[in-house]
């Protein structure tokens, strides 16, 4: 039967509640059960197809020209890459032809040249390098396995078909583990290959020991300070398990309520922090008396403000036209004469005339900043500059942030909406631009926690990052609020594992 026909028969219709399972507002068993029989069937119809190639005299032949047609409508049909394995490991693809790479130390290949059907073993493509599930038969010349056809099912691929067919509504997951425990396929790619029962704290591995040890049934879980209801049921073809869950009410995890009080004692400290500084600079900028002052007062002025300000890198009295007059400390007079007339915060002041904190940008010190200004105006309304502080946020950030959160699990970062990072000692990512920096290109979670914090001032989400200390994912809860001064924003994070 096509492929399209089958979804059509198998597919339910969502409003109907789940028989036995309250927590559902669709009939989640008929879902479960009509998405288990999709996947094996199709997965059967795949082995099958190797079968009848292995079979042949063309692969028998092991003459690459003659079987690479008959893998080509395999391929054609699935979403992967259709191989030809050697005797000594070395292997043909579709695409590539003779790839140069050698599959003789992969966990499946002893087993397969002594004769084992290979049903869903985990790997990294070698020719391709994507996540995927093998599959593959030998080819046999009487007693003597001579080669194998296999196929590498793309799971990124897999999972969006299975997704499409699925069609679940928000507030649905659903994903697939192996017998171990292993997350095979999952609609956030970056939970594939990940074992929950690891990564996310005893109710979670206790479910996954419910659902690898049982044919079917039901569990309940804490995710994300979610509880989170599932269904679940093995697949005839290879022992795996799909899981359908709907994401349900708030729920603490042991660690949550200790990271809600770091964060909101930090969004008191960093707020505090700064609104102090633009009182400072407020009065200073009082004391001019709505005119540009002379040199003496200048830099009493900027010194005094300097002095009340141990996060302030260095204070500027700037005129209409960006002239940075005078600077203090001593060590930055030899910019004093030097212009900021083509700095994006000068051109905001000079229309606007109002107290801002600017976005962050690359100072010529080197480090990112940000600026904090009052402008200079006199009683009629008239603007006769600015007063600056330049203001180094990861120096601030971390020491204000340390006394928190030493000795703890949890991990502070500061972001702008716009997904330039100022602090983060969760994932290495200070001075990074998150949407933007090649380094994140893999990070979908993260970056799908990124595009929620952009849009929303607070809020909880998880995401997975590459731990560089022993090169593993890990997942990580993030709870996060936001700190404002003169309309500029910043997005609070704590960080924490759902495990210790």
């Amino acid at each position: 039967m096509p492929m399209a026909a089958l979804l059509l028969l198998l597919l339910i219709q969502p409003g109907r509640l789940a028989a036995g399972h309250h927590h559902f507002d669709i009939d989640a068993r008929t879902t479960l059960g009509a998405t288990t029989t999709l996947m094996d069937r199709y997965l059967s119809q795949a082995l099958t197809s190797l079968r009848l190639i292995a079979h042949t005299p063309t692969a028998r032949s092991g003459i690459w020209p003659e079987i690479k047609p008959k893998l080509e409508l395999l391929q054609a049909a699935v979403p992967g890459a259709a191989l030809y394995i050697e005797p000594d490991g070395g292997y043909y693809s579709v695409e590539q032809g003779y790839t140069g790479l050698n599959l003789a130390d992969r966990e499946y290949f002893p087993r397969l040249f002594a004769g084992e059907e290979i049903h869903g073993s985990l790997i990294y493509s070698r020719s391709t390098g994507k996540q995927s599930v093998i599959m593959a038969v030998p080819v046999s010349e009487g007693d003597q396995v001579t080669g194998a056809v296999a196929l590498s099912i793309f799971l990124d691929e897999f999972q969006q078909l299975i997704s499409q067919s699925l069609n679940l509504p928000s507030g649905y997951l659903w994903y697939v583990i192996n017998e171990e425990g292993n997350t095979v396929l999952h609609p956030r790619t970056d939970f594939v290959f990940m074992n929950p029962a690891q990564q996310g704290g005893p109710s979670l591995s206790k479910a996954v020991e419910t659902i690898v040890s049982q044919e079917q049934g039901a569990t309940t879980y804490q995710f994300a300070g979610r509880n989170t209801h599932v269904l679940f049921s093995r697949l005839s073809f290879n022992n795996w398990r799909l899981v359908i869950g709907k994401i349900g009410e708030e729920q603490e995890d042991a660690h949550m309520p200790m990271a809600y009080e770091i964060l909101q004692e930090l969004q008191t400290t960093l707020s505090g922090k700064l609104r102090e500084m633009d009182r400072h600079l407020q009065q200073t900028v009082d004391g001019f008396g709505g005119r540009l002052p002379r040199e003496l007062v200048a830099r009493n002025a900027l010194k005094k403000l300097y002095d009340q300000n141990p996060y302030v890198i260095s204070c500027a009295l700037i005129d209409t036209n960006g002239e940075m007059m005078f600077l203090e400390p001593p060590d930055y007079r030899p910019m004093e004469g030097g212009h900021i007339r083509d700095h994006e915060d000068h051109f905001i002041m000079q229309k606007n005339q109002m107290p801002m904190l600017s976005n962050s940008y690359l100072a010529g010190e080197g480090f990112d900043a940000v600026s904090l200004k009052h402008p200079i105006i006199d009683e009629k309304g008239n603007f006769h500059g600015s007063v600056s502080l330049l203001i180094r946020p990861e120096v601030m950030i971390e020491e204000l942030a340390t006394p928190h959160i030493a000795e703890t699990i949890y991990q502070p970062w500061v972001m702008e909406p716009e997904g330039r990072i100022l602090f983060d000692k969760a994932f290495g990512g200070t001075g990074r631009m998150l949407f933007l920096d090649y380094r994140f290109e893999g990070y979908e979670t993260l970056l799908e926690l990124g595009d929620r914090m952009a849009e929303e001032k607070s809020g909880q989400g998880d995401y997975v990052y590459i731990d560089p200390e022993n090169n593993e994912r890990v997942i990580q809860i993030a709870l996060w609020d936001t700190i404002e001064l003169h309309n500029t924003q910043w997005r609070l994070v704590i960080s924490y594992p759902p495990y210790e």
